[in-house]
């Protein structure tokens, strides 16, 4: 072993203190460190370190495949944090070997075909001695702990203070390493702010094309997520209503380490209705009084369950037979022609939505396969919500080994009260507790997010209090799932409909009291203004692009039924385009031609003794309307007249004096003059 005594291990401790994994560094660093006084080695050959290494990287591929399939993308942070323990196999087999070394050939399976050949690489032997020590200190800086760079910058001086050079001094020494320590924090804070960014930019560009859908089987929550989390601006649903609203894409009913999952959970297909343009996906329920709603439940929970949900039933049940009907337009984009339909709660009848087939769970969710690009279908609702079936054991299950979630239940008595009280309890609870997507770490150590979020913080996002709400509801005997959707709140004067943008997608709870679903929203009110304020300033324009986007998808995925005339109306747009540019530019030479003529003409009539009646007329309110003859204009607002047949004379004499190219004479023109003059003192 090259690196002086006790640096790795002391590498490996702290790795353990930072990554939390202290009871496993413990065994690892003694391991290694007792190499140092055991004198015993294994005469490990090349094709034995051929096996190890290759066991070491089949372990990488299934862990990195299993926190990815368990954890999405934050698994690959596990990841990184694990790999001192999936590499230790290796350390140790080399540190334990005759050799001390391992060949570059076990490394890349593409020297291992040239081994003890010309290539000058194929028998070259290498110390991973010090590589791993750079993994457990690239392994603890996952946690973000403050004593990082304090502890890492020990680490290493104690490695460099064994290899300085004997020239300088000590003093000379420590001053040139603390320079480097100082110059390293602040390229640190940069390079991490630049991390940040691109982070940021790279992960909401993945999660906008690549992430567009929801899982109906499960949800990767981002409890206990640090930092600020990503958002986007990117319309998903455009939605005709006359409410805002919440639109449900999924639910879900059991909870395990910030995942929530569907547990026993089949799709079916929805038949058809006759009419061949609706699909009814649930039926309406007639009313229930307290026995029927307990009957409903059988065969589907145990007696002792369904027991604690009748002692929970109000004695003012619902009239669930009392379903006010309504609905909404909603236009989505399908990715690949499959997608979770957006519904309101209680819906019962989908219409209007081209496309094959569609299918449901026993959850309210819905999906639909072989579908175009963009959907637009109309959802009738209404009070209850037969879309989701009756509750079951799962829907009161509360994970393993969160005991606080039980002893905040009994502080606040939620066991023994009725239902509405413990939904105007937890409301009230909730009422202290404050939104936000910028979230820190908790101080205290070996505590579950969402406990820190209950006891600690009371600062978190949708997910931690709809996360919240189902397990405390459950703690009370009320069943309970997450529904996880769109909040429908911003309503777009362009567009005329409201706008749903995926930083608008929200979590809550649904409790099942009196015989019925129901939603239960905790998150703070003010969730929404909050994220409108960190809309980008490009938004606006974002948002004409997107209409224009939307137009476009709108006659690409049209009806084929009209397709066969729509090219004529492409083709004649341009060429009525090109007609009026064309007769546009004649128009402006014709004029230019005759502007001479024209500025030079006369103007016959213009000096007519009738326009004296037209501005009295004016004067006193009597206006003329535009296109409205002056005959008409007379008869309309009964002007007064000297007699009928000296008012057609003067109109008559105008008339002639204005549009006759023979004009009239000048004694015409004095009889005009005169009988204008009598009628205006007649009105004076």
């Amino acid at each position: 072993m090259n690196t002086p005594p006790f640096l790795l291990g002391c590498t490996i401790l702290f790795w353990g203190w930072q990554s939390h994994l202290f009871p496993y560094a413990v065994p690892m660093a003694l391991i290694l460190e007792l190499a140092r006084w055991i004198k015993w080695r294994w005469a490990l050959s090349d094709k034995d370190f051929n096996r190890v290494t290759d066991f070491t990287s089949l372990s990488f591929i299934m862990a990195t495949f299993y926190l990815a399939s368990q954890q999405s993308v934050h698994g690959f942070m596990t990841l990184l944090n694990w790999l001192p323990m999936v590499f230790f196999l290796l350390i140790t087999a080399q540190t334990y070997s005759t050799h001390g070394t391992i060949n570059l050939g076990s490394l890349f399976l593409s020297l291992r075909s040239k081994s003890g050949k010309s290539h000058h690489r194929a028998n070259e032997r290498i110390n991973l001695t010090y590589p791993y020590m750079m993994i457990c200190l690239l392994s603890a800086s996952v946690t973000q702990n403050s004593w990082f760079f304090v502890g890492a910058c020990l680490l290493i001086g104690y490695g460099l203070w064994t290899v300085r050079p004997s020239r300088y001094s000590a003093m000379i020494w420590v001053l040139l390493l603390g320079m480097a320590g100082i110059l390293a924090y602040i390229s640190q804070l940069g390079i991490y702010h630049l991390q940040f960014q691109v982070e940021e930019m790279i992960l909401s560009w993945f999660q906008d094309r690549f992430s567009t859908d929801r899982d109906p089987y499960r949800q990767n929550t981002a409890l206990g997520y640090i930092g600020r989390l990503k958002q986007s601006d990117r319309i998903v649903l455009r939605v005709k209503s006359p409410h805002p609203l919440l639109l449900r894409e999924v639910s879900y009913n059991t909870y395990f380490k910030t995942i929530w999952r569907v547990k026993s959970s089949h799709f079916s297909e929805v038949p058809l209705n006759q009419d061949e343009m609706s699909w009814t996906v649930a039926k309406i329920p007639p009313p229930l009084n307290k026995e029927g709603m307990t009957r409903e439940l059988d065969g589907s929970i145990s007696p002792l369950l369904k027991r604690e949900i009748a002692k929970k039933l109000d004695d003012s049940l619902l009239d669930l037979g009392n379903n006010f009907e309504q609905s909404l337009q909603v236009s989505a984009y399908l990715n690949n022609g499959k997608g979770m339909l957006a519904l309101p709660h209680g819906t019962y009848k989908i219409a209007d939505l081209a496309v094959p087939s569609i299918q449901r769970n026993e959850y309210g969710a819905v999906k639909v396969e072989n579908g175009p690009g963009l959907i637009k279908y109309t959802a009738h609702f209404g009070q209850n919500t037969p879309l989701d079936s009756v509750p079951t054991e799962d829907d009161l299950r509360l994970p393993r080994y969160e005991e606080y979630l039980t002893e905040l239940s009994n502080e606040l008595d939620l066991p023994h009260q009725k239902p509405q009280q413990v939904l105007e309890k937890l409301t009230r609870f909730f009422n202290n507790f404050q939104y936000s997507l910028n979230l820190t770490a908790p101080v205290q150590r070996n505590i579950t997010p969402l406990e820190h979020f209950l006891r600690d913080s009371r600062v978190g996002h949708c997910e931690y209090f709809a996360t919240a709400t189902v397990l405390l509801l459950r703690t009370a005997g009320i069943p309970s799932r997450y529904a996880s959707g769109y909040a429908v709140e911003e309503f777009s004067h362009l567009e005329g409909v409201y706008l749903v943008r995926k930083r608008h997608a929200h979590a809550w709870a649904l409790a099942y009291i009196n015989g019925g679903w129901q939603i239960f929203d905790t998150t703070p009110a003010a969730w929404f203004s909050l994220e409108e304020e960190m809309a980008a300033w490009w938004e606006p324009l974002y948002d004409v692009i997107s209409w224009l986007t939307y137009k476009f998808s709108l006659w690409r995925w049209r009806d084929d039924s009209d397709s066969s005339t729509d090219w004529l109306l492409w083709l004649i747009l341009p060429l009525s385009l090109l007609l009026v540019w064309r007769l546009y530019s004649r128009e402006k030479v014709a004029r230019s031609q005759s502007a001479k003529p024209l500025n030079t003409a006369i103007i016959v009539g213009a000096d007519s003794a009738f326009y004296q009646i037209v501005q009295q007329l004016n004067a006193a309110g009597l206006i003329r309307q535009q296109g409205e003859t002056l005959t008409a204009w007379l008869k309309r607002v009964q002007a007064p007249l000297l007699s009928e047949a000296s008012m057609q004379t003067m109109l008559t004499l105008h008339q002639r004096y204005r549009f006759d190219p023979a004009g009239i004479s000048i004694q015409e023109q004095t009889i005009l003059a005169a009988q204008v003059k009598a009628w205006l003192h007649a009105q004076n």
